[in-house]
């Protein structure tokens, strides 16, 4: 097996608990901004600073322990806010165990997973509300029902139901705790070998598996991502992804109070260039949909302006410069940068493959711009490019002190095998699931992450695939989805895609695809005509096998303009969609052959 093990480029301090990182913060950076937000779109800035942050942690904690929630499990569920990041927190630092629920979860999952983690705490968002009072009904085991925001519990249910209170009132009785004297939370011992949190992985409730992660794993994970880039205190970053997701968790909110980063919580989607600039955004950690939206507004405005070609040459000028030292890129792309917030410096895409064209513009026009890979399992990160090492189409090297393996035949650069991880961010194993634990960790302690990919000779990390997802061709041949999806998802028009093996009998699998197309995005003249979408298509798909080897090419194809089921992280729910797909063609009583080629409605 080739392994590799990730390089240190800074000296920095390792936390054993993040009660640990939490307190050296607030030492260290004090006063300056810790989290900024706006209460409603476009309302004045609500700034909180470290040491703010740190006495809310404290207040939430001692009140919680004082509630009776030594030990135990708590739900914490709901939109980004910093009221979330209190909760989360003093949670995990000193009062028991946090299960971060989806946002997006439907009722009937919320009351499952509620009860699958033996939750005896429900913490939530106003939004959550109703959902709060469906848990309160079906859910006994809960003692407490704490809303994030003060005035949203109804005077007759709070007399009803003498479980509901908030945070204000919790954090009011910590404070007065405190005050008198009570060091239960301050002092209280962490263990920092024992979970602390328990995340599900998406799925449905009975699919979705429960990772336990401990202390250590997410502040070594946190140790390993600031060994290997640098930010600067002050900076802003930019809340985009769903805080229950460890990536935001571990990297966009713990790693980031590490540095002295002001946090800001994103108005929404739709606010997000508004947010980029009235708070010049520095960092912005997301999944490629994001940048890719980005992307290609810019790309728009340039072919509209007319200077699209002009900022292509530019481009090659900027890189030829900066080849004998010499970086001009903020100067001649200023107006690209003025329009996408006039601060953003890093950009960091993670959980799919995105576009190297996208990569590399990013990074020509000044905008520093990474591609990384992790799992849950792993707290999340793996492996991201950095100032030192940028592999366009790779996902980096493994971060400092993270090793990785490829299962392969041969130990040579380029064999292709599953990837393998080892390292102290590693998961506990999965809740009160053995049999799946030991699918995935080792005895030897290595996570088998399901993804197949390659090492170059540089150690960065290639994906080609996943392997529970992986076509195997009659002939023996292996195709992955992934990265046809990639090519497909290239021709002007096409939003996305999905790609599957057709089994039509035992010697025969079609490679299928069902392609989603965005108006904004065809090319002239074909919008509202399906007619002239699916010649186009068609003849887009011949150029695409043209470039691949046979096995691969797309048989059949059909396309529509509703996007595709997916996870709060964008991540295409690969089941749903075949279930989808499978009805679509039983309540016509056809097959992909017959319908290739044709709009699915």
């Amino acid at each position: 097996m080739q392994t590799v093990i990730g390089k240190t480029y800074y000296q920095v301090p390792r936390f054993e608990t993040l009660r640990d990182l939490i307190r050296y913060s607030v030492e260290k950076y004090g006063d300056t901004p810790a989290y900024r937000y706006h209460d409603k779109p476009g309302g004045p800035d609500v700034v909180r600073t470290y040491r703010e942050f740190g006495q809310a942690i404290d207040e939430m904690g001692t009140g919680l322990l004082a509630m009776g929630f030594a030990g135990e499990h708590l739900v914490v569920v709901g939109e980004n806010s910093y009221e979330w990041a209190i909760a989360n927190t003093a949670i995990v630092n000193g009062v028991g165990i946090t299960v971060p629920l989806d946002k997006q979860l439907p009722v009937s999952e919320v009351i499952n997973l509620t009860q699958r983690g033996k939750a005896v705490a429900f913490i939530y968002h106003p939004k959550h509300h109703e959902i709060a009072k469906m848990v309160a009904q079906a859910v006994p085991q809960v003692r407490s029902l704490i809303c994030m925001k003060a005035d949203i519990i109804e005077p007759e249910l709070a007399q009803a139901d003498a479980r509901f209170t908030d945070m204000d009132q919790v954090r009011a009785a910590g404070r007065a705790a405190l005050a008198a004297g009570d060091r239960s939370f301050v002092d209280a011992v962490i263990d920092p070998e024992k979970m602390s949190s328990l995340l599900f992985t998406s799925g449905t409730t009975a699919m979705s598996k429960g990772v336990m992660l401990c202390h250590r794993n997410i502040t070594h994970n946190v140790f390993a991502v600031m060994s290997t880039i640098k930010l600067e205190a002050g900076q802003r970053a930019l809340s985009v992804l769903p805080l229950h997701h460890t990536f935001e968790n571990t990297v966009g909110m713990y790693m980031m109070l590490g540095f002295g980063i002001n946090i800001c919580f994103t108005d929404g989607l739709r606010y997000l260039v508004d947010n980029m600039k009235e708070w010049k955004i520095n960092i912005i950690l997301a999944v490629p949909l994001l940048f890719e939206n980005i992307y290609h507004a810019v790309q728009k405005k340039l072919v509209k302006s007319g200077k699209l070609a002009l900022v292509n040459k530019l481009r090659v000028v900027a890189r030829l410069l900066r080849k004998v030292g010499i970086d001009i890129r903020k100067k001649l792309f200023h107006q690209i940068h003025e329009g996408v917030g006039g601060g953003l410096s890093l950009c960091v895409s993670g959980a799919a493959a995105i576009d190297k064209e996208i990569t590399a513009f990013f990074n020509d026009i000044g905008i520093e711009f990474w591609a990384g890979y992790g799992l849950t399992e792993t707290s999340p990160v793996i492996s991201c490019n950095n100032y030192f090492v940028n592999v366009y189409g790779s996902v980096g090297n493994p971060l400092a002190t993270i090793e990785v393996g490829i299962d392969a035949d041969s130990d040579e650069p380029g064999a292709i095998g599953e990837i393998l991880s080892k390292s102290p961010s590693n998961m506990l194993g999965y809740y009160e699931n053995p049999e799946a634990t030991a699918e995935v960790l080792t005895s030897d302690g290595w996570v088998r992450t399901g993804d197949i990919g390659y090492l170059d000779k540089q150690g960065c990390i290639f994906i080609t695939g996943r392997k529970k997802s992986m076509i195997v061709l009659p002939n023996g041949k292996k195709a992955f989805p992934e990265e046809i999806e990639f090519v497909v998802n290239r021709i002007p028009g096409v939003k996305e895609s999905i790609v599957w093996g057709d089994e039509l009998n035992r010697d025969t699998i079609d490679i299928c695809a069902k392609i989603v197309f965005s108006d904004e995005l065809l090319p002239e003249g074909l919008a509202g005509d399906s007619e002239k979408i699916s010649a186009y298509l068609a003849e887009q798909i011949k150029l695409v096998n043209k470039d691949m080897p046979v096995y691969k090419a797309v048989r059949n194809f059909v396309w529509t303009t509703e996007e595709l089921i997916k996870t709060t992280t964008l991540k295409v729910k690969r089941p749903e969609e075949s279930k989808k797909i499978k009805a679509w063609l039983d309540e016509h009583q056809t097959t992909m052959r017959a319908k290739t080629g044709q709009r699915m409605s």
